[in-house]
């Protein structure tokens, strides 16, 4: 007779939990191994030359594809408390083909385009139809035993594992050694942002999903590094070629075309940070009113970007912020800077807030040198008075001793974006003081917050008087280009959603903001039609630097202020989403690779009109000005 273990069936047919979380935790981090080893396809766009990068490398991918694989292997931690191991095993299969199919596929746009496969390139080519990627049938084919030979694979690798039971002193090591690698290497990064270590930071902008620790403000507070002196020791090692610079942007796409200027204008740019295009009106601005009435005004001018991030850096590049990391990484300046260095021209860079955080010296302003990182002063009103003085001074000393040479400034004003006026400034009552933000909601009344915002605009124009007021009596405007913008604008819930502030969408609040450029021999004239920062630096590249001859497409994602020719599209970015904008629909992604398709009031919308050739050309400006 026949006695059957009844124990032994029933644990096979209703395993423990800790049989399953251990299957679930050893078939995560066999698929990790597998992802790294998909992953060693990016190691072809790195430079990797010598021993110290090739140890940052090995710390990085020892952390980054093991721990995306934790991540994105939670589901099947939680699917582990379900009884039942053949349904586990048939998901936990399926669940990490798809993973593995989707990594193998980044490879191959990342290849193509040089940025990572995401939501938003997903949406976009659902939108066209076939036409964006037209297969043959052979090639789906092909992708469709692909897909299916990874499924089987997974599925034997499953029940491998299911037979083999690591113990869990073993899977803890395991996860313990990934997060040590993990955090090794954001030190690793962060440590050599701060010491503008180019070798590294190149590096980890081809890694999906990995976005290196930066600590530069950190080490400077408590005293770990001197930002000047290293940003000094940097461009000295990179003007002897003593540091490398692993990759170099496709920038501009084709060699300049240019004459020297027999008379350069001088150009002074002054960005106002969160100035909405509306507070162009005497009663908030005066003086720039006034100047307004004898320049160019553009009308609906936006920024292509909802925070200083990229709003400062597509207003310099004329490109989306996509490029940033490279652009960082390699220290590359925007041709507009390169070229007003070229022509000899005299640079005062006076910033209220740090060009440390955003890294505007690892990238705009990379180039120049002597650069002031940080403004003195406690409260931004404090740091716009300290940098209107420190221009003021310097138009002095200019006078007296550089004249002969243009100048070109920058000025960034911060106290509309910090609510922050002097303490004796009159106020637009009725005035919230002090600011909570914490009781912002959708019944909140944003009146009082509005006039809190209106006084610093108010502050900052009286600023602003004085450095007009300061050229009229040196008979300068006659040959200064003044233009006044804005990083990006600022909302108080206008559209009832509980928005307030910016960085979280792309609405008109957000985005459109003032444009308006004194330009001496020009007369005054207001335009209608759109514009946006991605045309300022072609502009002023062609008709005032003499780069007439070089095709605005070389240079920038438009062709400039005065085109007759132009886009009827524009791409956005935030902190870390970014949007399509066209007509009156924004497809928005935000980091997870959700999309949103919306309308110009943020509601949503079940599509749009997506040609395949708009999505071609989407995607090809994105990946443009990258190396190939």
């Amino acid at each position: 007779m026949i006695q059957l273990n009844t124990n032994s069936t029933m644990r096979n047919i209703r395993p423990t939990l800790k049989q399953r979380l251990n299957w679930a935790l050893t078939f995560t981090l066999a698929n990790g191994l597998i992802a790294t080893v998909i992953g060693l396809n990016y190691l072809r766009w790195m430079s990797v030359s010598d021993g110290y990068t090739t140890a940052y490398v090995f710390t990085l991918y020892g952390g980054q594809f093991f721990l995306l694989a934790m991540v994105f292997g939670l589901p099947l931690i939680l699917l582990a408390f379900a009884p039942w191991r053949t349904l586990l095993i048939t998901l936990g299969s399926f669940w990490a083909a798809i993973l593995i199919c989707l990594l193998s596929l980044d490879t191959a746009v990342y290849a193509q385009y040089r940025f990572h496969l995401s939501g938003f390139v997903l949406e976009l080519a659902a939108q066209a139809g076939q036409e964006v990627f037209n297969f043959s049938g052979r090639t789906w084919l092909e992708a469709g035993f692909v897909a299916t030979g990874v499924l089987i694979g997974e599925i034997v690798l499953a029940w491998v594992i299911w037979h083999w039971h690591p113990r869990f002193l073993w899977l803890g090591a395991a996860f313990a050694t990934t997060l040590a690698f993990q955090m090794t290497a954001h030190g690793w990064h962060a440590w050599a942002d701060a010491h503008y270590d180019t070798r590294i930071t190149t590096i980890t902008r081809h890694v999906p999903l990995y976005y290196g620790a930066t600590a530069k403000r950190f080490f400077k507070e408590n005293g770990l590094i001197d930002p000047e002196k290293i940003r000094e020791q940097a461009q000295l090692q990179e003007m002897v070629g003593a540091r490398s610079r692993a990759e170099k942007p496709d920038y501009p796409k084709h060699p300049l075309a240019c004459l020297t200027p027999e008379s350069p204008p001088n150009i002074l740019i002054i960005a106002v940070d969160s100035l909405r295009w509306d507070m162009l009106d005497e009663q908030w601005m005066p003086a720039v009113s006034r100047l307004a009435k004898s320049s160019l005004v553009f009308h609906n001018h936006r920024s292509n970007g909802n925070a200083t991030k990229p709003g400062i850096f597509t207003l310099f590049y004329g490109l989306p912020a996509s490029y940033w990391d490279l652009f960082s990484s390699t220290h590359t300046p925007p041709l507009l800077i390169q070229r007003i260095q070229e022509l000899g021209y005299v640079l005062r860079i006076l910033s209220s807030t740090t060009l440390v955080s955003p890294a505007f010296d690892r990238n705009v302003f990379s180039s120049v040198e002597n650069l002031r990182l940080q403004t003195p002063g406690s409260s931004a009103w404090e740091r716009d008075a300290q940098i209107t003085d420190d221009w003021l001074a310097s138009m002095e000393e200019w006078q007296q001793e550089q004249r002969n040479q243009p100048f070109f400034g920058f000025l960034f004003y911060d106290s509309p974006h910090s609510f922050s006026p002097p303490p004796d400034f009159p106020r637009v009552e009725p005035f919230w003081d002090p600011v909570n933000v914490l009781e912002l909601d959708n019944d909140f009344d944003p009146e009082p917050y509005f006039n809190v915002y209106k006084t610093t605009v108010r502050y900052t124009d009286h600023l602003i008087d004085q450095v007009l007021e300061d050229l009229r009596q040196r008979s300068l405007l006659d040959n200064t280009i003044v233009l006044i913008t804005a990083d990006h604008g600022k909302e108080f819930n206008e559209n009832g959603k509980n928005y307030w502030g910016h960085g979280s969408n792309f609405s008109d609040y957000q985005l459109r903001v003032p444009l308006i450029i004194h330009w001496p021999g020009r007369e005054p004239a207001e335009i209608y039609r759109d514009t946006v920062h991605f045309d300022i630096a072609p502009t002023l590249l062609r008709s005032v630097l003499g780069c007439s001859e070089t095709p605005a497409e070389n240079l920038a994602s438009d062709f400039g202020l005065f085109a007759e020719n132009s886009r009827h599209w524009t791409i956005a970015h935030s902190y870390m989403s970014h949007a399509l904008l066209i007509d009156d629909t924004i497809v928005v992604t935000d980091p997870a690779g959700n999309v949103d398709i919306l309308d110009k009031n943020l509601e949503p919308k079940a599509s749009f009109p997506a040609s395949a050739v708009l999505v071609q050309s989407v995607l090809q400006e994105l990946a443009r000005f990258n190396k190939n």
